[in-house]
């Protein structure tokens, strides 16, 4: 059967591009990762808004305003508010980054990446621009951009979970699972409690035909994150791969029951129609 396969990123941050797009809006996107409809989840960070110290310039007025606008879903007015930021400071590098992100938020992503070039020009060393650019990159289809990125990212900080799981998402859209598996498992060394990169894992072991596996990392996403609804959704189809449709059709709907609750209509309804061919 040919069910869809979720991934989580990150809105996540929902940002998707896919065979079958699914994504978990809490800070992540949505790639393809092969033939089979696997769909992995790049994890794209909001920053929440720090508490605002006794005495901040004007341009932190701003750039803070902006958090706050960006954590409350308006990236329109966040954009805004970082841009008077650095208007009145031009070598705020952290003001790019952030308006970088609410630009791919809102599908802009050559100003996105126009901003975190701007960053990386002012701190050549910041190893988020770098992963937030092959973030970008990757959106575009660029997998080579991005994990050239992605190297220099892990390079400077040797110890970046995020951008283990996000370079390992890149590889496995170009067909390369083995590289993504090694990289799945070294976010997973560094963040024992990172919950998408098991689910991500999963859907390339799913991939590989190596459903046991596959059902084990889904297992894990969900002890960790029990309201993650593409987990639900991979380890059912795992479950009917396997030839096991209660157990199935039981994840299917608990992951339909979340995304309408979560009145994400789009992976419900992708998750209602798994449930429908699963019957037929």
């Amino acid at each position: 059967m040919r069910m869809q396969l979720f991934k989580q990123d990150w809105k996540e941050v929902g940002r998707a591009f896919s065979i079958a797009l699914l994504t978990t809006l809490i800070a992540i996107i949505s790639f393809s990762c092969s033939k089979n409809s696997d769909v992995l989840v790049t994890e794209i960070g909001v920053t929440p808004p720090s508490r605002r110290p006794a005495k901040t310039s004007k341009a932190m007025q701003f750039y803070i305003q902006g958090k706050n606008q960006h954590a409350k879903g308006n990236s329109q007015a966040a954009i805004a508010s970082y841009g008077q930021a650095i208007s009145l400071n031009p070598q705020y590098s952290d003001a790019y980054k952030a308006r970088g992100l609410a630009y791919f938020d809102l599908g802009n992503k050559q100003e996105a990446i126009a901003d975190y070039d701007e960053a990386l020009r002012i701190n050549p060393n910041d190893a988020e621009a770098y992963n937030s650019r092959a973030n970008a990159r990757a959106s575009q289809k660029d997998n080579k951009g991005a994990i050239a990125d992605y190297n220099q990212a892990i390079r400077l900080a040797p110890n970046y979970a995020e951008a283990y799981n996000n370079r390992a998402n890149a590889r496995a859209s170009e067909g390369n699972q083995n590289g993504a598996l090694d990289d799945y498992d070294q976010a997973i060394r560094l963040d024992p409690r990172y919950a998408i990169a098991y689910n991500n894992r999963g859907n390339v072991r799913a991939a590989r035909r190596d459903l046991q596996g596959a059902i084990s990392d889904y297992n894990q996403a969900i002890r960790l994150n029990p309201n993650f609804g593409p987990a639900y959704n991979n380890r059912g189809n795992a479950r009917a791969a396997q030839g096991d449709k209660p157990g199935a059709l039981k994840d299917l709907q608990q992951a339909a029951d979340i995304f309408q609750s979560q009145g994400n209509k789009e992976l419900y309804q992708q998750a209602m129609n798994n449930i429908k061919e699963l019957g037929q």
